[in-house]
């Protein structure tokens, strides 16, 4: 018996996990960023999504090199993933912004609990032992362009899926076209007046197994200090966003997911917390980032 499922964990607040999307968004930060988000998804819900990530992306000084990582742990119903990717990106000025073209590179350790599943049959030898945890690789690719006011960026994060083969009770991977989940990105600020700016963003993830998704998301930034905004998530999420910085170096960072899908009556939405800090290079009040 075989089993497919490939699975890109994402974040309401992405903009901020971007080497998750995407490698080439390592340094475009022009600061060492270290970012750490938790998502609970569908909460009251058994089984649902629980994802924890840590990363950490830097330019490398006096070059055109950015450096990344990102540790992540995902847990949905039984299975269980952690996965390290290390990230390389080289920029190149191009007009008024910088083209990132990045590689990702790393290992995703899998396992499945399946003597937790709730059997009807107590004695289904299918379900009477755990999976050995299996480790695999995986890669990705991508490309980000960015300026002080725009952004737009191209990926295909996670090269390789991974199948279950149930004879050998381990995972397999495989190159499979159809589970690329290919991802487009994009931008803009606008200037309101002196304190307000509007920042309407796009994500864009298409899998051939499944259907194109979109997250269509409009940020107020006021201040440069208070964000709030709103996301709409293709026939599934209604997001509210608010993000403060009480300094230059310190995000902190709150979402909340109203679902809309067949299963939204039967758990109590999403909540996610971020919290970012910087050690930067060239950090200035004047002249913040907003992606």
């Amino acid at each position: 018996m075989h089993a497919r499922a490939q699975h890109t964990p994402l974040t309401s607040q992405y903009l901020f996990n971007g080497l998750l999307i995407d490698p080439a968004y390592a340094g475009s930060r022009d600061a060492m960023a270290i970012n750490l988000t938790y998502r609970d998804q569908w909460t009251g819900f058994e089984g649902a999504p629980k994802t924890a990530m840590l990363s950490i992306h830097s330019p490398i000084k006096r070059t055109r090199m950015g450096l990344g990582a990102i540790l992540y742990n995902d847990r949905l119903g039984v299975s269980n993933e952690t996965g390290l990717l290390l990230n390389y990106a080289y920029r190149l000025p191009l007009g008024k912004g910088k083209l990132s073209m990045g590689l990702g590179g790393g290992i995703n350790a899998l396992q499945a609990q399946w003597s937790q599943v709730d059997l009807q049959e107590s004695n289904d030898a299918v379900f009477a032992s755990d999976t050995r945890m299996a480790v695999r690789p995986n890669f990705s690719a991508g490309l980000y362009y960015y300026s002080k006011v725009y952004f737009v960026g191209a990926s295909l994060p996670f090269f390789l899926s991974r199948k279950f083969d149930r004879e050998r009770n381990t995972y397999i991977v495989e190159n499979d076209a159809r589970q690329y989940q290919p991802m487009l990105t994009g931008g803009y600020v606008f200037k309101l007046d002196r304190d307000l700016k509007l920042k309407p963003t796009g994500l864009l993830r298409y899998q051939a197994s499944s259907s194109l998704q979109a997250d269509i998301s409009v940020n107020l930034i006021v201040k440069d200090r208070f964000w709030t905004g709103l996301s709409y998530r293709t026939n599934d999420a209604v997001v509210g966003m608010f993000e403060v910085l009480p300094t230059p170096q310190w995000r902190v960072g709150y979402s909340y997911d109203l679902g809309l899908s067949a299963i939204s009556p039967y758990h109590g939405g999403t909540h996610e917390l971020m919290v970012q800090y910087e050690l930067g290079y060239r950090i200035r009040v004047r002249d913040p980032r907003y992606f």
